[in-house]
């Protein structure tokens, strides 16, 4: 696989970024305000707000209030496995995010 250039990181990071904005309000919406992520997303970028949560050995307090939700589909987890981003995060890092999809039952979302 070639080695991404600077343009292109850039971009899909931009637009992993606006897709986690859409998903934070969504979120919002159903009555879960994701406050801590946003401030993970303002600290570290969309690409380091994700890693964070996904390689967390505790399963984060948000992805189990949108489990309860039943939307998992707006988890980080999910949003980098459906969209040209997920060129930006290692092979670990997308098993991890298709292992705890897996686990709590939403293959669908995991094998995209």
């Amino acid at each position: 696989m070639p080695e991404m250039t600077e343009a292109l990181r850039r971009r899909l990071e931009s637009q992993l970024g606006e897709q986690l904005r859409q998903d934070c309000e969504e979120s919002e919406r159903i009555g879960y305000p994701p406050r801590v992520f946003r401030r993970m997303l303002s600290e570290s970028g969309a690409v380091g707000a994700c890693r964070h949560v996904i390689m967390s050995r505790k399963i984060p307090d948000g992805f189990l209030t949108l489990l309860e939700k039943k939307r998992l589909d707006l988890t980080a987890e999910a949003t980098v496995l459906r969209g040209p981003w997920k060129a930006l995060f290692s092979a670990e890092e997308l098993e991890r995010a298709r292992k705890r999809l897996r686990d709590y039952e939403r293959p669908d979302l995991a094998d995209v």
